[in-house]
C-alpha cells in the first residue's frame, strides 16, 4: 500500500477544499488520470494519479478541507511516475458538449449505523452535469422535474439561488468565501493599516475616457517616483522586498466571491502597448465569471487597485492582501464646486484612496505617492491612447 499525501497547490498553500472526487474505492487508474478536483485560493486544480493502481481508500469527502501533505488517496500501485503533475486549469476534464444524452449514476448513502444503502438514480444530462458542477450543486440533493424525473438546468439554477439563500442562515463558508475570509482575516491580524484620501481634478478627461486604464497609468508614474509603495513585506522576518516590475493585482467582484488577477509589468505594457492592458482586463471578466482563471494568473501582484467607483462610494480603507503594503481605491466620479482663479467653477473629480502598511512604509512616502496620484490629469494621454 502507498498513501499519496496532498501536494502543494501553488506557492506553500497550507490546504485546499476538496470540489469533487472523480474515482471511488476499488478504482483502477493511470497515471496522469484526474483523481479529484481541489479548490484553492480562487482556482480550481485537477490532481491527477501519481501511480497505476488500484484505489484502497479516500480520505474526505466534497467539501473537507485536507491540509498540504496530509494523506489524500490510498493506492495499491503497479507502478510509480517520476514526479506527480499538477493542472490549474478548467474544473472539467475535456470537453462536454451539450446534448440530449442523458447519463444515469446510483448515488450512495451511508447511514450511521448500517450498511450503506442504494439512493434513487440521478438522470442528467452532460450539459447540465457541468453546470451543476460549476455551481458546485451536488445532483442528489436536486428534485428533477424533466419527462422521467430528469435534472434540468432549471432546476440547477433554483437548487443554486436556494444555496444562496442559506449561505446566510448558518451554513460554513466554502471555495472561494472560505479564502477571502482567511486572507482578509490574516490580513486584520498583522497589517498596521493608514489611508490617505484625496481627489483628481479630470474635468479635461472625455466622456467616454478609459478611466481604469488613466487611473493604471498614473499608479504606474507613481510607483516610478515613490517604489516603497510596490513592495513586499514579511512581517514575521521583518524582510522588506522593493519589486522591480509592477504586478497589478485588479479587484474583480463574483457571485463567488471576490477574485485579484493581475496584470504583470504594467510598465512594460504602458510603454510598448496600452491597448494589451484592456485586453487583460477583458479576458479577466470572462475568467472570473467562467472560474477558467489559471492560477498563474492570481499571483505574484506587487500592488492593488480597487475600482469600486464603478459600483457605488467615494473613498474606503481597502484591506491590504499580503505580502503586499498598499491598496488604490478609486471612488465614484463626481462633479464639485471649486475654486479656480478666483473663480467658482464646477469641476469632475475622481476620489482616491490610498491604503498602506505602515510597519513599512514611511507617512512621508505614502503621501508623497498619494500627490502623485492625485495629479494623474498631468500623465501624457499619449501613453494610453
Amino acid at each position: 500500500m502507498t498513501v499519496f499525501h496532498l501536494p502543494d497547490l501553488g506557492e506553500g498553500l497550507p490546504d485546499a477544499e476538496i470540489r469533487e472526487w472523480y474515482v471511488i474505492v476499488g478504482d483502477k487508474v493511470e497515471i496522469d488520470q484526474p483523481l479529484v478536483s481541489m479548490e484553492t485560493a480562487k482556482a480550481v486544480v485537477d490532481v491527477p494519479a501519481p501511480f497505476v493502481g488500484t484505489i484502497k481508500k479516500i480520505y474526505g469527502e466534497a467539501g473537507d478541507v485536507i491540509n498540504t501533505g496530509a494523506p489524500l488517496i490510498e493506492f495499491e500501485e503497479k507502478g510509480i511516475s517520476n514526479a506527480p503533475k499538477v493542472s490549474a486549469s478548467h474544473t472539467v476534464v475535456g470537453e462536454i458538449k451539450e446534448g440530449n444524452e442523458v447519463t444515469i449514476e446510483t448515488a450512495i448513502v451511508a447511514p450511521r449505523k448500517s450498511n450503506a444503502i442504494q439512493a434513487p438514480k440521478i438522470k442528467a444530462s452532460p450539459a447540465v452535469r457541468v453546470l451543476a458542477k460549476k455551481l458546485n450543486i451536488a445532483l442528489e440533493d436536486v428534485t428533477g422535474t424533466g419527462p422521467n424525473s430528469m435534472i434540468t438546468k432549471a432546476d440547477i439554477q433554483q437548487a443554486f439561488s436556494q444555496e444562496k439563500a442559506l449561505m446566510i442562515d448558518g451554513k460554513p463558508l466554502r471555495g472561494v468565501r472560505r479564502i477571502m475570509a482567511q486572507t482578509m482575516s490574516e490580513s486584520h491580524a498583522q497589517v498596521v493599516p493608514v489611508t490617505l484620501v484625496d481627489d483628481a481634478t479630470i474635468t479635461h478627461w472625455s466622456e467616454d475616457e478609459d478611466v481604469t486604464l488613466r487611473i493604471i497609468s498614473a499608479i504606474s508614474k507613481a510607483v516610478l517616483q515613490e517604489p516603497y509603495l510596490n513592495a513586499w513585506f514579511d512581517g514575521y522576518k521583518h524582510t522588506f522586498k522593493q519589486n522591480k516590475k509592477i504586478n497589478l493585482g485588479l479587484a474583480m467582484n463574483s457571485d463567488d466571491g471576490l477574485f485579484v488577477p493581475v496584470i504583470k509589468d504594467i510598465e512594460k505594457l504602458l510603454v510598448s502597448n496600452p491597448k494589451l492592458i484592456r485586453n487583460h482586463i477583458e479576458n479577466f471578466k470572462v475568467g472570473v465569471k467562467e472560474r477558467s482563471i489559471s492560477l498563474e494568473d492570481l499571483k505574484d501582484a506587487t500592488i492593488t487597485l480597487s475600482n469600486f467607483g464603478m459600483f457605488a462610494g467615494r473613498y474606503a480603507n481597502a484591506v491590504i492582501v499580503l505580502p503586499q503594503v498598499s491598496i488604490i481605491g478609486a471612488g465614484k466620479i463626481r462633479e464639485v464646486v471649486i475654486s479656480k482663479d478666483q473663480k467658482i467653477i464646477i469641476s469632475r473629480a475622481l476620489p482616491l484612496s490610498l491604503t498602506f502598511d505602515h510597519r513599512a512604509v514611511t507617512g512621508a512616502e505614502a503621501t508623497r505617492f498619494c500627490v502623485l496620484l492625485s495629479m494623474s490629469w498631468k500623465i501624457d494621454r499619449s501613453r494610453i491612447s
